[in-house]
């Protein structure tokens, strides 16, 4: 069975595998945005990104954290008070049927403890390529920067709004050939214009084409997390010259770690201890040792 494809068809993970809207086009003097809050490194000739599934790694994990004890708890005890050989039969039942319902949680668990916590992309401004891993075999590729289709994908909907991602597309005509994302997932109602991901774009496209409009970033992400760190990547706080707002993100964000505590735990997990995809000698020897995440 096809793991991945099946937790897809249940709602478990969501793909964005087909370019939806196109860029615009930067316009010189516009000015850029603030950068994407999930760049590894940043140096004189390269850039690294994570994926825009990174920060929410870990949290199918997290889910069978928290379902799956309880499920077996209250099913257990259900069984311990049953005297009568046909009441134990119900109580196995309905344990088992608990399990059926949940079984989403422990697949996707096992499919993220086996896939690898990050894969990062190198946007190379020296040799003017992309760097990255295939989103069908998971392998090495490079590619020419400007050979690469980038767009904004749909991802799929939370509760709230609308996720949206950035992708590159290789193309055979009208057919993608294979993809790779980058950046950071974005919630947008389906209305609203995409500007904050065009902004996330435009700030790479500086990096790669504009050095005057291009300012470091004032933080970099961990790749390897703490679990403080953890909680900053799962839920993003929002700091401000207000110090009423930042008072009130700060209430929020505390509250948030509480009952998000499984998700942040399963992040850490997942990102501190996970494997890491493994670049090909003749990316490193053309990039230099910097890309290889220790």
């Amino acid at each position: 069975m096809n793991i991945e494809k099946y937790l897809r068809v249940t709602g478990m993970i969501k793909k964005g595998e087909y370019p939806d809207i196109e860029i615009p086009v930067f316009k010189e003097g516009e000015g850029i945005k603030s950068p994407p809050q999930s760049i590894f490194y940043i140096g004189k000739s390269h850039m690294i990104l994570g994926d825009t599934d990174f920060r929410e790694r870990g949290r199918l994990l997290g889910a069978s954290f928290l379902y799956v004890p309880v499920i077996v708890t209250l099913c257990s005890i259900f069984a311990y008070f049953m005297f009568s050989a046909q009441e134990y039969f119900y109580a196995v039942f309905s344990f088992f049927f608990a399990i059926f319902v949940f079984h989403p949680f422990i697949l996707g668990a096992w499919f993220e403890v086996k896939k690898d916590s990050v894969y990062p992309v190198v946007f190379n401004r020296e040799t003017s390529k992309v760097y990255f891993f295939s989103n069908k075999d998971y392998q090495p590729k490079e590619m020419p920067w400007q050979d690469c289709l980038y767009a904004v994908a749909y991802k799929g909907r939370s509760i709230m709004a609308c996720q949206y991602e950035l992708r590159g597309f290789l193309m055979d005509g009208h057919r993608v050939e294979d993809s790779f994302s980058f950046g950071d997932t974005v919630l947008e109602m389906k209305e609203a214009p995409k500007n904050e991901v065009f902004y996330l774009f435009y700030y790479i496209q500086a990096f790669m084409e504009y050095d005057d409009q291009f300012e470091q970033p004032p933080k970099l992400m961990s790749w390897r997390p703490s679990l403080s760190e953890s909680a900053r990547h799962t839920i993003p706080r929002l700091i401000t010259d207000n110090s009423t707002i930042n008072f009130l993100s700060t209430v929020f964000y505390r509250s948030m770690c509480v009952f998000f505590s499984w998700q942040i735990l399963g992040h850490y997990l997942i990102c501190r201890y996970g494997k890491i995809p493994q670049w090909s000698q003749e990316i490193i020897d053309e990039c230099g040792e910097d890309i290889v995440l220790k």
